[in-house]
């Protein structure tokens, strides 16, 4: 080896010797370090306890409060305030104010060792119920056009147990889906039924029940189409039948189906038998892959007039 090499190699070799020291001493003595945190938010547990009990909580005087974490200084850039845990058990509380002491936890590692606030105040009010239905929809906005396809829901309905004013808060519960999650092939899911108002933000200090809703999903996208609604009149008698018909739809499916369909033909209906203005239901059977978006029922009708036409006499 030359003097050149030689020189070389030792450069390197001090590297990987400081390297190799710099980690012992970083994994085996390194300084502990404090760090503060905000945003923590604060857990109510026993809220299913106390809802058994026939109450609920009204409000709290605290969402979030700061934490201070004694922890080695090299774990810092993995801790965030989701890793940080900050309960308020109200199980037992009764009616009216209650004082309630907070218990924080950090990861594994770290030391406690401030807290912006102790104890909460929580008010207790009488608990009502009411059943829900349960939709899915997507966490993030993806187009007005695109929605989850569910089947085999486990349930439908979810009974969510809370205060009047936080009942009126809640606009729906929904299972929440990452569309990243979803392609054309259905797949099985169990997700958590959340309460949400009308912004899709959660309402929190709710009871709902069941806490899970299973389902298949796929990704979806909605469309209107045309809708030909086929009518027949063979009647032989002295009154007069006009109609109006939907002349759309909105379905739903894979957006590969969907992008290739154009439109769909309802069931043959005769209106020869009325003899009386009617709204007559649009009877559909769409073909496999295609569903019929839900909540068109009062729109999916013909309208049938019906009138007795004049004959000569009754002119006279």
């Amino acid at each position: 080896m030359t003097d050149q090499g030689r020189k070389v190699f030792n450069i390197i070799l001090a590297l990987l010797v400081a390297t190799g020291a710099w980690f012992f001493v970083v994994y085996n003595y390194d300084p502990m370090t404090t760090e503060r945190y905000s945003g923590v938010p604060i857990t109510y547990t026993g809220l299913d306890t106390l809802a058994n009990r026939g109450y609920a909580v009204a409000e709290a005087n605290y969402k979030n409060v700061e934490v201070v974490l004694q922890q080695r200084r090299i774990d810092t850039a993995n801790i965030s305030s989701e890793d940080i845990s900050a309960t308020a058990d109200v199980s037992g509380l009764a009616t009216g104010e209650n004082t309630v002491s907070l218990r924080v936890v950090g990861p594994e590692g770290t030391q406690v060792t401030d807290v912006s606030v102790k104890n909460v105040t929580v008010n207790i009010e009488s608990a009502t119920s009411e059943e829900i239905p349960i939709t899915v929809e997507y966490d993030e906005d993806q187009g007005e056009n695109a929605v989850p396809l569910v089947e085999n829901m486990s349930v439908e309905t979810a009974t969510v147990i809370a205060t009047e004013e936080k009942l009126a808060e809640i606009d729906r519960v929904a299972a929440v889906v990452d569309a990243e999650d979803l392609d054309e092939q259905f797949k099985a899911m169990t997700l958590e039924i959340t309460p949400l108002d009308k912004e899709g933000n959660k309402v929190f200090n709710v009871v709902v029940y069941p806490e899970t809703v299973s389902f298949k999903a796929a990704k979806g996208e909605i469309k209107e189409v045309r809708l030909l609604v086929p009518v027949k009149d063979e009647s032989d008698d002295s009154y007069e039948r006009t109609y109006t018909a939907p002349e759309t739809i909105v379905i739903k499916g894979v957006p590969s189906v969907v992008e290739a369909f154009t439109g769909i033909t309802a069931e043959e209906i005769n209106i020869a038998g009325y003899y009386e203005d009617s709204e007559i239901p649009v009877a559909i059977e769409p073909p496999e892959g295609v569903f019929i978006v839900e909540g068109q029922e009062e729109q999916l009708v013909l309208k049938l007039k019906v009138v007795e036409k004049k004959t000569e006499e009754d002119d006279g």
